[in-house]
């Protein structure tokens, strides 16, 4: 049974990312990558935020007992991102259970965010300018130093992309898909209009 209909045409509504320097990710997100600043809550708390964000959860934060959350939205057109930061209000240390393993180690198991570049773009350059407006950050880093062809044949072919870890160990894709001259695309338009005719 689907529930396709309860759904909005743009369904994905925001990508959400758990940070521990909420300063380096709004860089990050917002400054390097050009994401449009939304909106920004500091410091929620309360039991209520527990129940809603963790229910019963016993190893998560505890918003009503000590631990806060501080939220904040980019836009990236299509979607947005959501960087969240639970911490402990005393000590101001993030919360740390079940981190997950640096994004470049994550192998095949690895969450992911991942944003289309655009098609005209010399991938190599965007490649550099982004390793060297990164430098310095703690945690990124790019894992190859080009973007990897899917080749031209298959339901996917045409579709390049390349992986990096972000400034809290997220996984990243970077992804190029050339409008209108490979499978990819047409794969994708195909599916995104079917989707948004209800079908």
């Amino acid at each position: 049974m689907s529930l396709r209909n309860y759904l909005a045409d743009e369904a994905i509504q925001h990508v959400g990312i758990n940070v521990d320097d909420m300063e380096i990710s709004k860089e990050f997100y917002g400054d390097i990558l050009g994401g449009v600043f939304i909106a920004e809550i500091r410091e929620i708390v309360g039991e209520e935020w527990t129940s809603i964000l963790n229910a019963s959860t016993e190893t998560a934060p505890q918003l009503g007992r000590g631990d806060a959350l501080d939220v904040c939205f980019y836009s990236f057109g299509n979607t947005a991102v959501e960087l969240l930061r639970y911490y402990d209000r005393n000590t101001g240390k993030t919360h740390n259970e079940h981190m997950s393993v640096e994004a470049n180690k994550q192998g095949v198991a690895g969450k992911h965010i991942s944003f289309n570049l655009a098609t005209n773009i010399n991938s190599k350059e965007f490649f550099n300018k982004l390793r060297d407006a990164t430098k310095g950050m703690p945690m990124v880093s790019l894992n190859k130093t080009d973007l990897h062809h899917l080749g031209p044949k298959g339901e996917l072919g045409g579709w390049n992309c390349f992986f990096m870890s972000g400034p809290n160990g997220e996984r990243i894709e970077f992804n190029q898909i050339p409008k209108g001259l490979c499978n990819a695309d047409s794969n994708f338009t195909k599916s995104a209009i079917q989707f948004r005719n209800n079908a």
